[in-house]
Order: structure tokens, then C-alpha cells, then sequence
């Protein structure tokens, strides 16, 4: 049975790979990106290379609470189910901290608050599917987070290493927290985080990251595409995991997740800074 799958951040990488895979075999594909010529090329690429017409392709930056929220109205008026949501869609920022108008952080804004808004606001659609499925990109790199003092906004202390490995470990935490949220509704919808590897995509070519130790003994042992996709397949469609919930993949198998600062009532607090930021939002 075919499914439809959102998969953000789909224009080059980790993201148009599996885009492609999953249109070959004949899965409905919705795509996005924040450039559009990228985005008319992929939208090209994808659907010459798997000859499917059921792929269509959404604009938007998603470091703008208010492109966030269009995307999503724009998804809702065309789609009345989605299968599968890949939030894939991530970056590793610069030296100087960059964020939103609501001062939100913008490594955060796209590690956490992006996929925390799509997974809630997309919610009615994926109750639709019997067993809708929420993948979060998350990275081995969140064992080096350093979440002490919940400074979410990385206000206090940042650098572009300390905002990605931290925002990774919080894309874990939200994971977790919304799966447990999900099971107390009765709701069928998974919710799983997952490493795809280190891969030499736009995300680390060129960025100060490369030159990070342990970021440099990572990329000595670089996966390829085909490899870096296997797990987001895995957890798309693969019958092994339709009852499975919070949890952390790596190489197709759960996976050590780090307990640094853990607790339910912390994951709370993380879910309270966002909503809010979404509130500061929609009074302006």
C-alpha cells in the first residue's frame, strides 16, 4: 500500500534521496524546500527520475514563524492525510547567534520548534492514517549536548557546536515527550528520533563543524546516501516498527540515547518554552 509522506528540507541531501527512493516505488511525495529554484529542481529531479506525478513540492523558510504557519495552512487545504512526516530539515549555524523575531534561536527553531509545530498542527491528518508515523532527525552528536540550566534559546552561552549538539538532544526530548502525549490520547501516531549517520551534505560542507573533533573522527567514517537513508526508510514503512514509540534509532536498531539532564518534567518545560514562543507569536 502506497502512503503520502512530508518530508522537509527535501531539496538536496539526506532529504531528496529519500524523497527519490520513496517515489520510485511509488509513495505519494510531498516535498519542501526554502529556495526556490532548488525546490523546482528537485520537484523535476524527482519526479523524471521515479516517473511518478504524485509529487509536489512546497516553499517555504522555515526560520519564519509565519512561513511555518502558511506551510502548514497550505498542507491542510491540499492533503486530508499524511502517512508519514520526515522532519528532516536542519542546519548548522554560524559563529554569531541568528534567531527569529521571537528571539528563538534559529538551530533550535528548525531542530525543535519547526518539527514540534508540524507534528501538532499536521496531528488531524496523520489520525487519518492508520498508523501515522512521525520521524525526527536528531544526531549522534547529542551525547556532547550540554542542556545544564535549560537555556533553550542559548542565550547565555553560544556557540554553533553547543546550539547544534544541544538542539539534538532536545529533538529527543520532544520525541519522547510527544510520544508519551500521544499514547495518553489513545492516538495510533509514532513518534521516533533517528541518526542517519554523518554525511557530507550542505548541512557540514564548508561549516566550522568539519573541523570539530569529534565531528572530524565522524566525518572520517562519512556514510554515503544510499547508506545515510536506510534508517528514515526503516522507520517510514517498515512493519517492525508500526508499534513502536520514543524511541532512538541508529543503523536500523535502537539505539543509547543520553539521559544528560532528563526527566519528563524537563521535556516539559522544553514543550512550555515553545508554546510560548508560539504564543508570543500569534499576539503580534
Amino acid at each position: 500500500m502506497t502512503k503520502t509522506i512530508l518530508i522537509t528540507g527535501s531539496t538536496d541531501g539526506i532529504g531528496k534521496h529519500l524523497a527519490l527512493k520513496l517515489a520510485s516505488e511509488g509513495h505519494e511525495i510531498i516535498l519542501h524546500g526554502r529556495n526556490s529554484e532548488k525546490l523546482a529542481a528537485a520537484l523535476r529531479d524527482v519526479k523524471a527520475s521515479s516517473s511518478n506525478s504524485r509529487v509536489s513540492a512546497y516553499l517555504a523558510d522555515f526560520s519564519s514563524m509565519t512561513d511555518v504557519y502558511r506551510f502548514v495552512r497550505e498542507i491542510k487545504n491540499h492533503f486530508t492525510q499524511i502517512d508519514v512526516l520526515i522532519n528532516n530539515a536542519g542546519l548548522y549555524s554560524g559563529a554569531e547567534r541568528l534567531a527569529t523575531s521571537e528571539n528563538i534561536e534559529i538551530t533550535f527553531m528548525l531542530s525543535v520548534m519547526v518539527p514540534y509545530i508540524l507534528t501538532k498542527e499536521l496531528q488531524p491528518l496523520l489520525e487519518h492514517s492508520n498508523g501515522g508515523r512521525v520521524i525526527n532527525t536528531s544526531s549522534y552528536m547529542h551525547h556532547f549536548a550540554e542542556p545544564q540550566g535549560l537555556d533553550f534559546g542559548f542565550e547565555k552561552k553560544y556557540s554553533p557546536k553547543l546550539a547544534y549538539d544541544t538542539s539534538k538532544l532536545y529533538t529527543i526530548w520532544l520525541t519522547r515527550y510527544q510520544a508519551h502525549q500521544f499514547h495518553l490520547q489513545g492516538s495510533k501516531i509514532t513518534v521516533n528520533a533517528y541518526h542517519p549517520g554523518l554525511i557530507a551534505t550542505n548541512l557540514v560542507k564548508g561549516s566550522k563543524a568539519t573541523k570539530d573533533s569529534e565531528t572530524s573522527k565522524l566525518l572520517s567514517k562519512a556514510k554515503g546516501l544510499d547508506e545515510g537513508i536506510k534508517t528514515g526508510y526503516f522507520l517510514a514503512l517498515s512493519p517492525e516498527v508500526s508499534d513502536l514509540s520514543g524511541a532512538y534509532f541508529d543503523d536500523m536498531k535502537l539505539a543509547p540515547v543520553s539521559e544528560k539532564e532528563f526527566s519528563f518534567e524537563k521535556a516539559k518545560q522544553l514543550i512550555d518554552y515553545c508554546d510560548q514562543k508560539i504564543a508570543m507569536f500569534n499576539s503580534n
